[in-house]
């Protein structure tokens, strides 16, 4: 039958007397976020502008350390004969601009990756106390093994009387540290690489074996890709190699593993240019030492019109893990300081987007990027 009155009167105060059940809210997750714009270099907290460069990034102990070339505050220059943007190559040796001996090697540290956040830790291979040279594209490591911080670097000898003539001749120069900061000991001058040399070079260490990775193109195989594995300590080439993987003239190599995947980005041959570099990719489901894939697909195409310049017009360094998972591509935008000074180029970060196939996303410039870190 239905309800009377007295009956919906009962349950009404039924439910007034009743205890409710308690309920228990879930913490709210939050996720820590930081902004890197890709319009102004690189500050120290006291707002001074960083010289920092093609190296690259690292997560220890809940701080981000960043290992990165010192050009010093030479102008820009330009050529009139190609590369146009890389006239010290043809200049007496040690005098162009990025061509010169007193680089430095420099070490930040962040706690968070924002702009503003870096703070100069020391410079971490002084010149007084290495061979005279020009140094460029630092990459660090740490081998859990020996437990030391392992440097390779691209080294010109000064024996030369441009770099040019040096080029055929350069090759790495491997040291260690017992800190991220340093100072860093050069311990081999001759790593035992299977081309000669040396071009642009990343190093990349398993997460799962430990097992380190050199991916390099060199001058005795006219820029083409290769990736070799290292010794136990890092400090040389078991010369396991995958053989030539690009095509010729093609250079800075990024190598990182995402899950069970392998990747290896490169770029067509680019002295300091200001349109920027290919980047195309190849995967490998097993190790660095291959097989490889050529997806067939560059991230970084070409802009449409008559004219050169590449979506991103930067060069690749790196890509590393943020603390939060992303993946976050870093690349050089040569000319493009402000105050017309190398030491003051702006380096360009992007979160990498992966699609269903697990190919990078193209990329499209953003004038700031969000990561989560």
């Amino acid at each position: 039958p239905p309800p009377t009155m007295f009956s919906i009167l009962q349950l009404f105060l039924l439910l007034l007397i009743s205890p409710f059940p308690s309920l228990t809210f879930a913490d709210p997750v939050t996720t820590s976020t930081s902004i890197h714009s890709n319009n102004s270099t690189f500050t120290s907290p006291s707002g001074s502008l960083l010289d920092a460069h093609d190296g690259n990034i690292l997560l220890i102990d809940g701080y981000y350390y960043m290992f990165a070339m010192g050009y010093t505050d030479c102008k820009l220059e330009k050529g009139l004969i190609p590369p146009r943007d890389c006239p010290g190559i043809y200049r007496k040796f040690g005098t162009g601009c990025g061509f010169r001996t007193d680089h430095t090697f420099k070490v930040y540290k962040s706690p968070s990756l924002a702009d503003g956040s870096w703070v100069e830790l020391s410079d971490a291979l002084p010149v007084d106390s290495r061979p005279s040279g020009i140094y460029f594209r630092p990459k660090v490591v740490y081998n859990a093994l020996t437990s030391k911080y392992v440097l390779w670097i691209n080294y010109l000898p000064s024996n030369y009387t441009t770099p040019l003539k040096s080029y055929p001749h350069a090759t790495y120069y491997v040291g260690v540290s017992d800190t991220p900061e340093g100072p860093y000991t050069i311990v081999n001058k001759d790593p035992n690489l299977k081309y000669s040399g040396a071009g642009d070079l990343t190093i990349a260490v398993d997460p799962e074996t430990s097992v380190a990775y050199a991916a390099y193109d060199a001058w005795s195989n006219s820029h083409t890709l290769s990736i070799e594995q290292l010794s136990p300590d890092y400090l040389s080439s078991t010369q396991k190699s995958s053989g030539l993987i690009s095509p010729s003239n093609h250079e800075a190599p990024v190598l990182f593993k995402r899950l069970d995947t392998w990747y290896l980005m490169y770029g067509h041959t680019c002295c300091f240019c200001r349109q920027g570099s290919s980047l195309s990719v190849h995967t490998s489901a097993a190790t660095p030492i291959g097989p490889w894939n050529d997806t067939g697909v560059d991230i970084n195409p070409r802009r449409k019109g008559l004219h050169y310049y590449h979506e991103i017009p930067a060069q690749a360094n790196y890509v590393f893990e943020t603390g939060g998972g992303d993946y976050v591509y870093t690349g050089d935008l040569w000319s493009s300081s402000k105050d017309n000074l190398k030491s003051h180029d702006v380096q360009y970060w992007d979160v990498l987007e992966f699609g269903e196939d697990g190919i990078p996303k193209v990329l499209s410039f953003k004038e700031e990027v969000v990561m989560r870190v």
